[in-house]
C-alpha cells in the first residue's frame, strides 16, 4: 500500500508541475544583449545561425546600440519564454528584462537548433521601457494575479469542478489501490473531456475529445502578466467505480474442495 500512495504522490506532483524557462538559454540570452551592448559584431556572428551570420550586422548594431546602455544591469529577470518544434525544427524565443541607472531595456532573442544540437541566435530585438510601457506592464500583471473577488458564476463554477474532480480521481485512485483493483486505481486517475476558462478574461472553452490527469488543471504562463487557465475533466472512470460498487472489497477465492475418500461397496467384500 505504501508503494501505491508514492506512485500515486509522484503523479500527483507531475501533474502540478509547471514547465520552466531554461536556464542555459537564459545565459545565451545575456551573453547576446552583451555582445550587443559592447557591440560585438564578432562574437554575435559566431553564435548566429548561418542566415544571420551571412548578413551585414553592423548597421542594425548600431541601431541597437541606440535602445540599450552602457552600465552594467544592476538586475536582470525573465519576463517571456516559448518553445516550440515545427517538423523537426526546434525554436526557443526569451524575452528578458535588464534594468540600468539610466532606464530599463526589453531584450527578446530568437534561437534556433542546429543539426549538432547547438542552440544559434536567429534574431533579437531591443526595446526601451517608456514609464508608459511600465503602467501597461503593472497593470496587466495586477490583472491576471489569481483573485476570488470580482468574479463570475463561470470562475466559481469551474474552480470547483476542477478541486472536486481533483480530490475524486486521487480518493478514489487510493481507495482502488486499498481494494487492489489495479486497472480501476489507473483509471481512476484519469478524467475525460475538457472545459478551460481564462481566469483573467472569463472567457470558457471546451473540448470533448481530452484526457487530463487528475481530472483538472491549473497552468499559468511565464510571464507576470500571463493569465491562470484553470481546467476540469469529468472523472468518468471514478464515477463508475463507486456506481458500480467497486469500493466493495473483493469477494474472497473459493478454495477446491478435496476429494471426499470412497466409501468401500458393501457389496463387496474379501473372500
Amino acid at each position: 500500500m505504501a508503494r501505491v500512495l508514492m506512485i500515486l504522490l509522484a503523479l500527483v506532483l507531475a501533474g502540478c508541475t509547471l514547465p520552466k524557462v531554461d536556464p542555459q538559454r537564459e545565459a545565451q540570452a545575456d551573453r547576446t544583449y552583451e555582445q550587443v551592448r559592447r557591440k560585438d559584431v564578432t562574437g554575435l556572428k559566431a553564435t548566429a545561425t548561418p542566415a544571420l551570420a551571412r548578413q551585414d550586422l553592423t548597421g542594425p548594431m548600431e541601431q541597437l546600440q541606440a535602445f540599450v546602455h552602457a552600465s552594467e544591469p544592476t538586475a536582470v529577470e525573465t519576463v517571456q519564454w516559448a518553445s516550440q518544434t515545427t517538423n523537426g525544427h526546434a525554436a526557443y524565443r526569451i524575452v528578458r528584462l535588464y534594468t540600468h541607472p539610466e532606464g530599463r531595456v526589453q531584450f527578446d532573442v530568437l534561437m534556433a537548433r542546429d543539426e549538432t544540437g547547438r542552440w544559434l541566435v536567429d534574431g533579437l530585438y531591443a526595446t526601451p521601457v517608456t514609464a508608459a510601457m511600465a503602467q501597461q506592464e503593472a497593470a496587466a500583471t495586477e490583472a491576471s494575479r489569481f483573485s476570488l473577488s470580482g468574479r463570475t458564476p463561470a470562475h466559481y463554477a469551474v474552480l470547483g469542478g476542477a478541486a472536486l474532480s481533483f480530490l475524486v480521481c486521487l480518493v478514489t485512485a487510493i481507495v482502488a489501490g486499498f481494494r487492489r483493483r489495479w486497472l480501476w486505481m489507473i483509471g481512476s486517475l484519469f478524467g475525460f473531456g475538457k472545459v478551460m476558462i481564462n481566469w483573467t478574461t472569463g472567457a470558457l472553452a471546451a473540448q470533448p475529445i481530452y484526457i487530463a490527469l487528475l481530472g483538472a488543471g491549473f497552468m499559468k504562463g511565464p510571464g507576470a502578466a500571463d493569465p491562470w487557465l484553470i481546467s476540469v475533466a469529468l472523472p468518468l472512470p471514478a464515477i463508475f467505480f463507486w456506481a458500480l460498487g467497486k469500493w466493495r472489497p473483493k469477494p474472497p477465492k473459493r478454495k477446491p474442495e478435496a476429494d471426499s475418500p470412497v466409501e468401500p461397496d458393501a457389496r463387496w467384500s474379501d473372500s
